[in-house]
């Protein structure tokens, strides 16, 4: 599927909004008031970034029951390519009636053309790795914050990101500054 995907010149990257989970507000200190607030800051900061036909790769942990996926979903811009996530049951439920989904078969997928690998855990280890190659991830909400002098692993969980998808081309020129 993504091999006949032709992908721009850039794209979005995010994860772990769970939508609709109440939970998250504590388990990932997020200064909203309630899940209603923070859905719809989520939703403003994606459409806000994010146009119509724009590439956004979310890599998992997406929304907490069928109904927030369904109502975000037909909310948010983009051709979306979603990696499943480690809880993404209620999602994968209506995937079905959206035209500009899909999904992502493989759980870690190189994009050559970006010198990047993407995939939902954390890698110690990925392809390029020592020759400079990008890793996004999400799952680790509250741990593995990016630091790039460790080594190239960016966490595109949305809490890093200012509850915003981020701009591959922007995290590029962050590091060839």
């Amino acid at each position: 599927m993504l091999k006949e995907l032709q992908i721009p010149d850039d794209f979005y990257i995010t994860s772990d909004t769970w939508f609709g989970r109440p939970q998250i507000l504590e388990i990932a200190n997020r200064k909203f008031n309630n899940v209603d607030e923070m859905n719809a800051t989520l939703i403003k900061n994606w459409n806000k970034v994010v146009k119509k036909n724009d590439i956004v790769f979310h890599l998992g942990n997406f929304a907490w029951d069928p109904q927030t996926a369904r109502r975000v979903l037909k909310k948010l811009k983009g051709q979306i390519y979603f990696m499943v996530g480690s809880s993404d049951e209620a999602f994968l439920d209506i995937i079905h009636e959206f035209e500009n989904i899909s999904i992502l078969e493989d759980q870690i997928l190189e994009l050559p053309q970006f010198d990047s690998i993407i995939s939902h855990y954390p890698l110690e280890v990925w392809n390029g790795k020592d020759s400079g190659t990008l890793h996004f991830h999400g799952h680790t909400v509250y741990s593995h914050k990016t630091d790039l002098s460790k080594m190239n692993r960016i966490n595109a969980c949305t809490d890093f990101w200012n509850y915003t998808p981020v701009n591959y081309l922007t995290i590029k020129d962050f590091i060839n500054e």
